[in-house]
């Protein structure tokens, strides 16, 4: 009886750890909201515009146990997409990891309904965390630290000199870009950051990069920043392979 009793106490503890310690994946956390939860049923709206792209999200709870009715993700585009969540979690576990539709994709907002459950406790707090993607050593990096590299933005380059301005403003933060090239090879002149404050910096590239070449990691002042554009000047150099493809990434 005794053994039994034992083994199920650890079968408890196991399911238990599923919860607090969700499955291992490549990437940085954020936290996109905390919500305080009262005894009846609540629907609450967190956003996540401005925060970058996602792979997964997860939902953690402290101060008091929570019983999660619906989650709903609804992304920048639009697309709405349900997650199979109908779970009671105790204060101090997590979620598993809920896998969001496609590749990394930036959220306008997450709907949650759930409630507390009555005790001595009070009021729970639901926080809400996003999963940016691990994308290793980065484009075109191979002695480059790791880092999360997203990709901002591409364009099609033509034979003449073209200005292009990248909004990157719902992107998120990052602390380093750089060009990457393909098709063709690409002379870059000059770049200029504009960040979110206003403030602007200029990075006189002057080098050219051939098809399946990147720059090196252009390094932006101070920690993490958001972006509110890029501003390039560059030209493809004239070839029978045609229009070059510049891809714009950021790393966090």
């Amino acid at each position: 009886m005794h053994v039994k009793t034992l083994t199920a106490g650890l079968g408890l503890l196991a399911a238990i750890a599923v919860w607090a310690q969700p499955a291992a994946a490549q990437g940085r956390w954020e936290m996109l909201g905390t919500r305080q939860v009262a005894f009846h049923v609540e629907r609450d709206t967190i956003s996540g515009r401005g925060q970058g792209r996602f792979s997964v999200i997860r939902l953690c709870v402290a101060n008091n146990a929570v019983q999660f009715r619906e989650v709903e993700v609804v992304y920048a585009n639009g697309e709405r997409q349900q997650l199979p969540v109908n779970a009671f979690l105790r204060p101090g576990l997590c979620s598993t990891n809920l896998d969001l539709r496609g590749e990394a994709r930036r959220i306008a907002e997450i709907n949650l309904v759930y409630n507390a459950i009555p005790n001595f406790r009070g009021r729970a707090t639901v926080s809400v965390y996003g999963l940016h993607p691990q994308m290793g050593q980065g484009p075109g990096n191979p002695g480059g630290q790791p880092g999360t590299w997203d990709v901002i933005s591409r364009k099609m380059v033509s034979f003449q000199v073209e200005r292009d301005v990248i909004d990157a403003s719902g992107e998120g933060r990052f602390r380093a870009i750089r060009l990457c090239v393909a098709r063709a090879g690409v002379h870059f002149r000059e770049i200029e950051v504009t960040f979110r404050n206003g403030e602007r910096r200029n990075m006189q590239i002057g080098r050219f990069i051939g098809p399946g070449q990147c720059t090196p990691a252009l390094d932006l002042p101070g920690e993490e920043r958001r972006i509110r554009d890029v501003s390039m000047v560059y030209n493809t150099v004239p070839n029978f392979r045609g229009q070059a493809a510049v891809t714009l990434y950021g790393q966090r």
